[in-house]
């Protein structure tokens, strides 16, 4: 056989087999939409020819690689504030345009005095990391206590620096005490650190030491003329303590925190005062919360308050912010 003829033979050889595997092709691919819209029965490419057609040995098809974006979204998680009638609080202030509106009802018990007061407070997240804070406390039943009335605090809390691995979290809160109540005069003022540790998605540690610098006059005088300071000792014009304490996020709704306290005496010569504190705050609606407190000294005698109680109904609102 001459060569051409070798040649045109082989040609339609291979015409043939490429026929043969695109029929192949064409009926067991799947009609589907491409992106386009096109059936894709009709669609042919060189790479689904190739692959219907027989493999030498040793030759494999090429795989097609699927490269596959995942965007991970970084979400920043609030803090949890401590809004209940306790003294432990956390580093984490109001968030930007939340206000907590406060009503406070506390109960406590010195030596053989019992003393009830009531209390309206304002927390306000003014813009990120600041908190503007108001509190009025009023003594119930005898209005003519010294100080009576006082803006008892008024001031700021302050977010310095995020809790960064072993780095905790830590703000400051800088209050005064305005003398606008019964018989006082004077201004105090409050510097008190704020330190946070995250243990775990429910618990937490906290450490708050502070300084007061108290200048109001308050020197009621008793039946028998004598006042509170000749009695006890004079007042310290510079007082100070702090408590260690944790919180636990017990469920969802519902926070409770247990601290110690170590309170330098309000007088002089008295030892310091020392008193475990336990609370709770139940979130029974979106924008409710209840909190209750119980506060008792554990010295065993009569150096300062033996007991006390607080429950507070909290109310939280939407507010403007500063800053946008």
């Amino acid at each position: 056989m001459e060569c051409a003829d070798r040649a045109r033979i082989r040609r339609w050889c291979l015409f043939l087999a490429g026929v043969g595997a695109f029929t192949t092709w064409f009926t067991a691919a799947p009609a589907s939409a491409g992106p386009t819209g096109t059936d894709h029965a009709l669609s042919l490419t060189a790479d689904n020819l190739y692959a219907s057609l027989p493999q030498q040995a040793g030759r494999q098809p090429a795989e097609q690689e699927t490269t596959t974006t995942t965007t991970t979204e970084t979400e920043t998680e609030e803090g949890r504030t401590l809004g209940g009638p306790y003294f432990l609080r956390s580093a984490d202030p109001e968030p930007p345009g939340e206000l907590e509106l406060k009503f406070i009802y506390g109960y406590e018990r010195e030596h053989d005095e019992e003393e009830h007061e009531f209390e309206f407070e304002l927390e306000w997240g003014m813009m990120e990391n600041w908190e503007f804070i108001l509190a009025v406390p009023v003594v119930l039943g005898e209005g003519k206590v010294e100080g009576n009335g006082d803006i008892g605090e008024l001031g700021f809390h302050t977010l310095l620096w995020h809790e960064d691995g072993a780095l905790p979290a830590f703000a400051v809160r800088n209050l005064f005490r305005i003398p606008t109540g019964y018989h006082s005069d004077g201004v105090d003022y409050l510097l008190r650190g704020l330190f946070t540790w995250t243990l775990n998605d429910r618990l937490r540690l906290h450490f708050n030491p502070y300084g007061l610098s108290r200048n109001g006059n308050f020197d009621e005088e008793d039946d028998e003329g004598f006042s509170a300071e000749e009695e006890e000792g004079d007042e310290r014009h510079f007082q100070w303590g702090a408590a260690i304490g944790i919180d636990y996020l017990a469920a969802d709704n519902l926070l409770l925190i247990a601290d110690y306290q170590n309170n330098v005496s309000e007088h002089e010569g008295n030892r310091n005062q020392h008193s475990i504190e336990l609370g709770a705050d139940w979130e029974f609606a979106d924008d409710r919360t209840l909190g209750l407190q119980t506060e008792f000294e554990i010295d065993g005698d009569d150096s300062g308050p033996n007991f006390g109680a607080r429950i507070s109904y909290i109310i939280e609102i939407e507010a403007p912010r500063l800053g946008g």
